[in-house]
Formats: C-alpha cells, structure tokens, sequence
C-alpha cells in the first residue's frame, strides 16, 4: 500500500488561511446582504466643497420605485468608523428599510472640512440628505436619523434642519434634547452607559469624592421637558405622546437596557431594544417578527443575524494573524532572508525563580496597568505633541527637537510633520511612559546583575551580523522582512475589503485599509513606537527567558512573553468592565473630561499589542536578532493605530 504524504505545516496554515478568510467572506457578505435580499454598495460622496463622504448605501430589493421604503440615516458615535453602526444598518435593512451608513466629517475615511463645508454642521448629513433625495425607491417625508453617542448630536442638528421630512430622531447613549421637535424621538441609554453616568457625576467638595447615579441620567428636567412630563417620572419603555407645533401627536420613548456605552453593538438585548425603538418609532413599518408594539418587552421576539457577521470579522482577524506567522517562517527559511538568521548568543538575566526574579516579574506585570491612567490623563490635558495643542510648552519643546518637517492639512494650515492629531496619540502616550518605566527596570537590571554576567549588546539581540560589528544591509533587509510579513496581512484584508467594502469592527477593536491621506502618518507612528516595543523586550530580557531552537520552547516563550507584556493591563480592563456592569459606576480617577472612554478601549489595544508582542518574540527567536522582528512589531502596530477611526488630522499629500 503506497504511503501517503503528510500535509507539510506551510500546506496546513495555508488551508486554514484560506478557510478563514472564505467563511469570513461569507459570514459578512450574507449577513450584509441578507443572504441576497438588500443590494450594499461602497459609495465615495462628494460635499458641494469637494470634501469625500464615504458611505455605505443598503437597499433592499423590495425598496423600489412603485414600492417606495423609509430611510434611515445612521452617525456612529466620536473617533469611530461606519462599521460600528454596521450591526443597525443590516438589521434594519432586512425589514425593508434603506440605509445610509457614513463616516461622518472628519471620521475615518470621510475628509475634514476644508475651509468652510456643505458639511460642517450636520457634519456631512446635508450631502447624505442630497443623495437620499434623489433616490426614486426612498419615501422622501418618511427618514429617521440616527446617532451614537457624539453622533447624537449631529442626528438632532440634521433632524432639525429636515424637519418636515423626517420621521424619527433616535438617540443611542447621546445627550437627551429637551426640545426634539415635530417628530417621534427614541433615547436608548444603557444602564451601565460610562459616557451617561459621566454626566451623572457629582463631586462632594467636602471629600473630594465624586457619585454617579444612572437613574438621575432620565429622571433629569431636560428629559421631563421633551417628555411633557414632570421631573423623576419618566417611566422606561413606556410610551409617552406630545402635541408638536404642528398639532400632532408624536410619540417619546426611553429604554433603558442592561449595557454599556461602548458595547451596545454587541449586546444582543441591547440590539433588540433599538431595533424595537425603530419600528415602533416608524409607525410599525419594518415588524417581520410580528411582535407586539403595545408591549413593553415586545423587543424580546425581535430575531436578529448580526453575530454571525461579528463572527466573520473574527476569522478574518485570525486569518489576517496566521497568513503573517506563515510568511515569517517561509521567509526565514528562504533565499533572500535567510542571512537575517544568526547564531545563537548566550541568554543571561536574573536567576530564575530568585526572589529578585520574581520582583522584576510582579514589575513587568504591574507597570503597564499603573501607568495606564497617567498616560492617558497627561494626552488628555496636552502633554503630548499633537496639532491640537501647539502652545504647550512640552509641545514646543518635542517640535524643536524632532525634524521640523512641514505639510499643510486640510484646514489649510501648515503644521509640523509630528504634530498629529486624535485619540491614537493617548495610547501612545501612554506606551511612551511605559517605556521609560521599562527602560529604568533593564538599566537597573543591566548594572546590579547583567553587566556582571557579561550581558551585552550580543546577548541582548542587537548584531546584524556574525563577523561585522554592525551591518547597516541586515537593518534595511531587517525592515523589508518586516514590510513584507504586515504587507501579506494587509493585502489580506484589501482582497477581503474589496468584496465586503468595509474594514472589520468587533465592539471597540477598529481595522481597516488605509485611504491615502493616512499613509504618511505610517512614518511618524513608526519612530513613535519604536520605544515601546524596544524597551519592552530590553526589560524581559532581565527575566532571562530562553530558548533552545524547539517549537514547543518557542510557543511556551510566545505565550509567557504575551501574558508578561499585557496580563497586568488584562486584569485591569476586567476590572474596570466588572465595575462598570455591577455596579454601575465608573472607576474613579477615569470620571473626568473623556476619560471613561478609555477604560474599555483597553481591550483592543491589549489585542493589537498581543499580535505584534508574538510576532516580535517569535521572529526574534527565529533570527537570534532582535531587529527583523521589531521591526514586524512596530509596522503591525502603526497600521492598527492609523486604521482606526481615533485620527482627526492626517497627512495630505
């Protein structure tokens, strides 16, 4: 009997490779187009100054010009990206509605205002609101606007401007309205809403203390006044009529679900409840479920299908993860990069287990999650070099000392190269203390134990060569080993974007292709994370963490080196979710400015830093050089920060 071939591992990655990304495809695609009932086109806007509006449009087949459907217009909340709503626009468009789906002014793909812009106050609604009306398949008097949180505000302007033609407001975790208008108005605001129990807080000038009471959130006058009610007697999910102006009644709402700002589109009951809102809030149109409108837990017959495109961005993240392993261990087996592996220096470090081992290690865990808040306080009030705060003396200081490289941005105005803009540069605030915290834990190791041990720039994973001292031909091929290895992942999801039209969204973690204004940003984020990531693995290396040439050695050291890295900052987050959710109050000390925002945005941040944390140890110890896989680590990291929708200033070119 002929014996057969054993799949080779590079054959197996491979198949799972395109296993994946084919049930990502499906998974987004069917679930987008309810399995080929709504047609979602990628559509690129222009506003009347020329600014691109990027939109996804979701038409169902049944919407047609002798059958006529209400629209829906739909703003993601601050520093995000149309995928966030993405879970809205597919569950309303399969009951039959026509969606907009955008990145509103100044969001991910859609331009900042330049000069003065058709968009600027509806922050590009007008230009949906043109598109919109021109469609013969939309019924023109019959549009709901929609935002999520920051997005809530933009929804009221854009219902106020296009009054006689809209329908409903709905507010998602936004900033209640006192006055909505002459239309039905829906406030959903979750019970554990960071973003509401902010506005909730009160401080005690004699403690100092602050407390936070979600229910005073719609017991408040404003809401009692949009309510024509009295203040504390808004009943949740109750219906409530107004007269408007016009003398029509016009329904106002409140749902209060068990969820948390950030999570509401991954909250499954939360989903029901806004999807509820919706169909009540049009008069019933859209009720495929047949649920019961008069009551007040109808919402829970309400069926949905968004997880199963959640799922599907999963897979493709994991695809995207395993196609760049693949590459990198092809690469340093073949021809062009195998020089990139060097012999194997000796690993020092303290010794095992000792108590001063166990010090270090209790440091490395501790450091990230201590640092944390710090970081992000002093990006908040202006300690960090951003376009946005060029009069701080840290500013002016960071300016003159980096290459004064100039471009002009959207606004017209010229800015230094390094002076970037957004919610990005807290996380990297942030890794910049934590790298400065690292680099005093290697120095304090290097001259109490490793100098003494003969711990060196060699055993420290610095050569670029065997024979040489340096080797300036190892550094650029160590960079195009790296460019290469984030390439295949990004052309991954270029293949896979081109078929969903979107990048991937699952609760607060943000990917995507970059448009072109963003590519440059890719320089000045790379020198940015450079410590990091560099420090990062000068401190590990006190650990003395080995590895002899074994796959199981080289996974066990991935997972130790990944749980060192963000297993202190992992505990945090939960931490703070578990606060959050039972006791519905926010950690103290994240209660002022947007700070509260920043607590959950951990968890995506501790994903990216997983990816490029394995990447890095396991190039590393592939090479016995530290530099191929740095420089692996830094590009995935850059693109993870330039993908999001945190960056408000970019560079033009």
């Amino acid at each position: 009997m002929k014996k057969v071939k054993r799949l080779t591992p590079f054959t197996v990655s491979i198949i799972c490779i395109v296993v994946l990304s084919a049930l990502a495809l499906i998974l987004v695609i069917g679930t987008d187009t309810a399995w080929g009932k709504v047609r979602v086109e990628k559509m690129v806007l222009s506003s009347s100054d020329g600014d691109v509006v990027n939109a996804l449009l979701y038409r169902p087949k049944s919407a047609t010009p002798e059958n006529p459907a209400p629209a829906v217009v739909l703003y993601h909340g601050g520093n995000d990206m149309l995928e966030h709503t993405g879970t809205y626009a597919l569950e309303l468009a399969r009951r039959g509605f026509v969606v907009i789906n955008f990145d509103y002014q100044g969001s991910h793909d859609s331009d900042y205002a330049t000069k003065t812009s058709v968009g600027e106050t509806t922050s590009c609604g007008d230009t949906i609101y043109n598109t919109l009306s021109s469609y013969n398949f939309v019924q023109q008097d019959n549009i709901a606007v929609f935002g999520h949180s920051m997005g809530g505000g933009y929804a009221s302007r854009f219902a106020a401007k296009y009054a006689e033609n809209v329908k409903l407001l709905f507010h998602l975790g936004s900033a209640v309205t006192a006055s909505p208008g002459d239309f039905n108005y829906v406030s959903v605001v979750g019970d554990s809403d960071e973003s509401a129990l902010k506005r909730t807080t009160v401080l005690d000038p004699e403690t100092g203390k602050t407390t936070q009471d979600i229910h005073k959130y719609y017991n408040s006058p404003k809401i009692a006044e949009a309510w024509g009610e009295s203040a504390g007697s808004i009943v949740p999910s109750k219906v409530y009529t107004v007269k408007g102006k016009d003398g029509k009644d016009y329904l106002r709402v409140f749902y209060f679900p068990s969820s948390i700002h950030a999570y509401y589109n991954v909250n499954n009951n939360a989903v029901k409840q806004i999807i509820y809102g919706f169909i009540l809030g049009m008069d019933g149109y859209g009720n495929i479920d047949g649920v019961d409108l008069k009551d007040p837990k109808g919402y829970e017959k309400i069926t949905t299908v968004w997880r199963a495109k959640d799922l599907g961005w999963l897979l493709e993240y994991l695809a995207i993860a395993l196609l760049m392993f693949t590459v990198a261990t092809r690469l340093i087996k073949g021809k062009t990069f195998k020089s990139l592996e060097l012999k194997p220096a000796e690993t020092y470090g303290i010794k095992k287990k000792s108590v001063a081992w166990w010090f270090a290690l209790a440091l490395l865990l501790i450091l990230p999650p201590l640092l944390y808040l710090p970081g992000v306080k002093a990006a908040e009030i202006g300690l960090f070099p951003t376009a946005f705060n060029t009069d701080n003396p840290v500013t002016k200081i960071a300016t003159k000392a980096l290459i004064p490289t100039k471009w002009t941005g959207a606004d017209g105005v010229a800015h230094s190269i390094w002076l970037l803009g957004g919610t990005s540069n807290v996380y990297v605030e942030w890794q910049w203390l934590v790298s400065f915290a690292m680099l005093i834990v290697f120095l304090t190791y290097y001259f109490v134990w490793g100098k003494k041990a003969g711990e060196n720039y060699k055993s420290l994973g610095f050569r670029t060569s065997d024979e040489k001292k340096f080797d300036i031909v190892y550094l650029l091929k160590s960079l195009l080993f790296a460019i290469t290895v984030v390439g295949s992942g990004y052309l991954l999801m270029a293949f896979i974007g081109k078929y969903t039209q979107q990048g991937l969204h699952i609760a607060t973690l943000q990917m995507s292709n970059l448009a072109r204004k963003r590519l440059m940003c890719w320089f000045v984020y790379f020198v940015y994370l450079i410590p990091y990531f560099l420090c990062n693995h000068l401190a590990v290396s006190s650990l003395g963490i080995k590895y002899d040439g074994t796959t199981k050695t080289l996974t066990f050291n991935v997972i130790k080196t990944t749980f060192i890295t963000i297993g202190g900052l992992l505990v945090f987050y939960v931490i703070f979710l578990l606060q959050l959710k039972y006791t519905h109050t926010v950690m103290e000390g994240f209660r002022t400015g947007i700070l509260y925002a920043y607590g959950l945005a951990i968890l995506p941040l501790t994903i990216g830093i997983t990816v490029g944390n394995a990447l890095n140890v396991y190039i590393a110890s592939k090479t016995h050089s530290v530099w191929a896989g740095l420089c692996t680590a830094v590009l995935w990291g850059v693109w993870t920060l330039c993908s999001a929708g945190g960056i408000t200033n970019y560079m033009i070119f």
